[in-house]
């Protein structure tokens, strides 16, 4: 799902890439010419160098120790992905490199919880979201989603966050996700509503329970 939503012929850099095995499908399936494995740890970087070795790809796959997009090596690319983590460290990462706003960057973001924060982010910061889709492994569910930088900043709202372009992905396993987000956050505005003060939070979680429900009515 993941490589579906990356560009052809571009080299990327997977950011937390753990054993490597996007970078090097990728690569043998000659969808990239080059790819960066990058990983905070040690220890996942060292299981992406045996996977690079095991396949005789090490002159054409950089291994980058590093936290997020803070190694100078990667000014050099222009596609990314940050697959397998939460959506709020995706948004710390992204925030702390304020020069992927420009011309040209594009992203592919597997976030997995918060994908409204992530969201939120692309809109506020310049990031136009092309498409999105789901899929489901082990019966759990997965979205992602793929961005390019455009300048245009968009005054979103809540449930545009919650939806994005998942809303239009032809992926039937969307509607799987979309359960998930509506009991979430039916449970969080039934909790609210023993709270006066809290009316008004009350009365936007609706409105976004109501979207969210005219989705899942497509299915």
């Amino acid at each position: 799902m993941v490589a579906d939503l990356l560009r052809d012929g571009k080299p990327f850099a997977d950011i937390g890439t753990d054993h490597a095995y996007l970078p090097v499908a990728m690569l043998l399936e000659g969808r990239a010419p080059s790819a960066a494995a990058c990983d905070v740890g040690e220890g996942p970087l060292a299981n992406a160098a045996k996977t690079v070795e095991k396949y005789g790809l090490s002159d054409r796959v950089e291994l980058v120790l590093c936290s997020g997009f803070e190694d100078p090596r990667l000014l050099n690319y222009t596609d990314f992905c940050m697959a397998g983590m939460g959506g709020n460290l995706m948004v710390d990462l992204l925030t702390a490199a304020p020069w992927l706003q420009r011309e040209d960057t594009h992203l592919v973001l597997q976030p997995q919880s918060h994908s409204e924060d992530v969201r939120e982010y692309l809109y506020r910061s310049g990031f136009s979201i092309l498409r999105e889709t789901a899929t489901v492994d082990s019966e759990r569910v997965y979205i992602a989603m793929e961005a390019e930088y455009t300048g245009v900043v968009k005054d979103a709202t809540l449930a545009e966050c919650y939806i994005g372009e998942l809303g239009n992905s032809p992926a039937p396993r969307k509607y799987d996700h979309f359960r998930t987000v509506l009991h979430r956050l039916t449970t969080r505005r039934e909790a609210l509503l023993a709270y006066p003060e809290e009316k008004e939070e009350c009365d936007l979680l609706a409105s976004v329970i109501s979207e969210i429900e005219a989705v899942l009515a497509e299915e």
